[in-house]
């Protein structure tokens, strides 16, 4: 059972989430009555194609360089931007 949970990683799961999410929500938005809502689902898929381009770009990087490497730059890169709001968190509560 291990083997087959042993090359995902940080982006790929966040990935799959988000793609998920996202056809399901535009989905939904493509099939209501409103013109708006149809453009906001077809900008919905349209934003997909950047995580599917991370995901991929992901795989091939497991694939070059391993699952251990590559989630030690990933979470990296996760505590990086969690650092960079707190960050704009504590210069909008002084400003």
């Amino acid at each position: 059972m291990k083997k087959q949970f042993q090359n995902w990683t940080l982006f790929f799961i966040a990935g799959i989430i988000a793609i998920i999410g996202g056809l399901i929500g535009s989905i939904i938005l493509m099939t209501g009555v409103s013109a708006a809502d149809g453009l906001f689902g077809m900008y919905i898929l349209f934003s997909l194609l950047p995580i599917l381009l991370v995901i991929i770009i992901d795989r091939i990087l497991v694939w070059k360089f391993g699952n251990k490497n590559v989630n030690k730059v990933q979470f990296s890169i996760l505590l990086l931007i969690i650092l960079l709001w707190l960050v704009r968190f504590v210069v909008n509560l002084i400003i």
